[in-house]
């Protein structure tokens, strides 16, 4: 594992001079989805700062009109909060239509986040979708699937933090019922799975393309009690 991290920070310093940063000017069309991975939650009263920058993000993809519909990503994987559900309740609070939001449930890495995702948006017929993230793990996503031969037929467009700070920090304050989003009989990952198979996880191997292909909308939080 320690090689596998030498190798992304060295493989991040190349990226970072090559890779595009967000290119919205040559968007002309709008995404039918964007992909946004999970991240862990933990209710301490104040927004993570990772869910701004990826949030934020989102919503201004969204507002600006550069795609029609949002998944959001991530089963309940270090606390007992479904990370996709909470990314979907604060989505709502931004005012973006749950219809439009798209809860994927089942990805414990990064790589699975990218392929349920994938197999959601076929089944609805998307054709145009992008992976949208903080720049750290946009990169490791790219890295991770080319050092595993993963083939991933989607667009990636990381954040741009000085523009996030800029426009969204500080203009909302959000206030979601997070209970809504939690898990109970929840396990911490590493009570269900040896340290091999998380690093089997996290290369993307443990994944296999589901026999059924499951998801909810944003309107079934909205509903919940």
């Amino acid at each position: 594992m320690k090689a596998v991290l030498l190798n992304l920070i060295l493989a991040l310093g190349i990226l970072s001079i090559s890779f595009a940063d967000g290119r919205l000017d040559k968007v002309t069309e709008p995404y039918d989805a964007i992909i946004v991975p999970g991240y862990p939650f933990r209710p301490n009263g104040k927004m993570n700062p990772m869910y701004k920058v990826r949030l934020y993000w989102a919503y201004h993809l969204y507002k600006e009109g550069k795609t029609k519909n949002i998944i959001v990503s991530g089963s309940a994987v270090h606390t007992p909060y479904v990370e996709a559900e909470v990314y979907a309740l604060y989505l709502i609070e931004l005012g973006i239509d749950p219809d439009h939001i798209i809860i994927e449930d089942r990805a414990e890495h990064s790589l699975e986040n990218v392929f349920y995702s994938m197999e959601i948006a076929k089944e609805h017929g998307f054709k145009k979708v992008a992976v949208v993230s903080d720049k750290a793990q946009t990169f490791m996503i790219k890295y991770l699937a080319k050092r595993f031969d993963h083939e991933i037929s989607a667009d990636f467009i990381p954040a741009k933090w000085r523009f996030i700070i800029t426009h969204y920090w500080n203009k909302f304050d959000l206030d979601i019922d997070y209970e809504k989003a939690y898990q109970p009989g929840f396990v911490h990952i590493s009570m269900k799975k040896t340290e091999t198979q998380r690093k089997l996880g996290t290369s993307g191997h443990l994944w296999k393309p589901s026999d059924e292909v499951r998801w909810s909308y944003g309107t079934t939080l909205v509903s919940r009690n």
